[in-house]
């Protein structure tokens, strides 16, 4: 733990709010709502207790994306109207939505009472001191995590880590590497493990069927976090990072130029119009059989891959792990979307309830077969009917098993936003790749120096 986390955990130890003195008297409310289940089980897992009755005079404010409400919302209206509660959706885009977040939670203005958050913003909100610990109100109410939820994307609620758990995971986003297995058969080929193999695999297949449309291989080239992400995986398959352990930057390491140069072919094999290419075009382009390959698609993509109504390749893909160099790990990376208390809340009990119950099995389970959404739990990814309706999960397991979060930095966003915008410009030939990489690691080290992260 760096010596600037660790002041950070310790000043929250050290607050004792008005809030914080409520909340230690109300987790009575919470403890008594495990009383009937002690009595079979002395430490009740969490997710796996009754909420408790509240009064209908309590409105509970949820904070979530914009394309997650109207999943959530029949789960939700189930909960306040068995509960005699109000919970008021707020629901916002992606940008607005971490805004919004950021302005209310380091203001400490009480306007929400739960929230999601994509992983990235973890280290931002618990590591400032933003979120109520629930491993503090779980413990004082007997209520411990169970070995339920996949261990890899439960402690993307820890940060930092060892300091307690902030937020608790419910959709299970998970990034995997795609490719056409009837495509490797018809070519004699098998699936690629490094990402020369990758290019290989993407040249034979470009050359051969690209005049007909189909191409080797998909990736998004839009700057920001689509050009981002796609390149993240390339760039740790390399065996380096975009930081050292020290939050040096990576990007002129021999490592990174080379996953430079290896996304920039793979780029140039791909559809054209690849700098244009989003989140949703790059899933589209592997379900209408376009592309071969990808080391970006994610379980919103996949379950469209796997439909036959629309997918015109169903049946025909398989998923796994990312590539990667050899003497170099394989890694999935974590997209996971979790839930916290806003220390603001006046009715963090409640809120707790909530959360308990939302992402206990029966939910995630609902939420995956009704409404799409990856669970965060092994019980529910090995579950047989979802597995009979949902091929995949298999594969989306052992892939989260093996995930890894983008670095665990408060500044991860600026961050993305450079890296984004440089290996953008080199798929759009505005710069060539090893400038680029000089580039994005000249403005990010610039940007830690300028935080108090590294010293100049």
């Amino acid at each position: 733990m760096r010596d600037d986390e660790r002041g950070s955990a310790e000043a929250r130890r050290a607050r004792l709010t008005r809030r914080q003195l409520v909340r230690g008297a109300a987790v009575g409310a919470v403890a008594r709502t495990v009383a009937g289940v002690a009595r079979l089980s002395p430490v009740p897992a969490l997710g796996a207790v009754a909420a408790s009755a509240v009064l209908p005079s309590k409105t509970l404010v949820f904070a979530l994306s914009d394309t997650d409400a109207a999943k959530v919302r029949p789960l939700v209206d189930d909960y306040a109207k068995r509960n005699n509660i109000a919970i008021q959706v707020e629901a916002s885009p992606y940008a607005s939505l971490l805004e919004k977040l950021t302005i209310n939670l380091t203001q400490d203005t009480g306007a929400y009472d739960i929230v999601s958050m994509d992983d990235p913003w973890i280290p931002q909100f618990a590591g400032g001191g933003s979120l109520v610990n629930l491993r503090e109100m779980m413990d004082k109410a007997g209520i411990r995590p169970d070995a339920d939820f996949i261990p890899e994307l439960l402690a993307l609620g820890d940060f930092p880590a060892g300091s307690g758990l902030w937020a608790i995971p419910w959709l299970g986003n998970i990034q995997v590497f795609a490719w056409r297995s009837d495509t490797l058969r018809e070519l004699g080929m098998t699936r690629p493990r490094s990402w020369d193999e990758v290019v290989e695999v993407a040249g034979a297949i470009t050359r051969l069927k690209g005049a007909r449309g189909f191409y080797g291989f998909g990736l998004r080239g839009q700057t920001g976090n689509p050009a981002a992400t796609s390149f993240l995986p390339v760039l740790r398959g390399h065996g380096t990072d975009l930081f050292d352990e020290t939050w040096e930057p990576q990007l002129e390491t021999p490592a990174a130029i080379a996953a430079m140069a290896t996304h920039l072919a793979l780029a140039k094999l791909a559809p054209p119009g690849v700098e244009t290419v989003g989140h949703d075009a790059n899933g589209r382009n592997m379900y209408e059989g376009t592309i071969a390959q990808s080391g970006d698609i994610w379980p919103d993509q996949l379950l469209q891959i796997y439909d036959p109504a629309i997918s015109k390749v169903a049946g025909k893909v398989e998923i796994g792990g990312e590539p990667a160099q050899a003497g170099v790990k394989p890694a999935n990376m974590t997209g996971n979307w979790l839930l916290g208390i806003p220390d603001g809340s006046q009715y963090a009990e409640d809120a707790l309830a909530f959360i308990l119950w939302f992402t206990a099995a029966e939910q995630q389970r609902r939420l995956l077969l009704e409404y799409d959404m990856p669970a965060t739990r092994t019980s529910v990814l090995e579950d047989a009917a979802a597995v009979a309706k949902l091929p995949f999960l298999p594969g989306l397991l052992a892939a989260a098993r093996q995930a890894l979060p983008r670095p665990r930095t408060p500044h991860y966003n600026a961050v993305e936003t450079i890296v984004g915008r440089w290996v953008a410009g080199a798929i759009a030939g505005e710069i060539a790749g090893e400038e680029a990489m000089a580039r994005a690691n000249s403005e990010i080290r610039a940007l830690m120096v300028r935080e108090g992260v590294i010293e100049g």
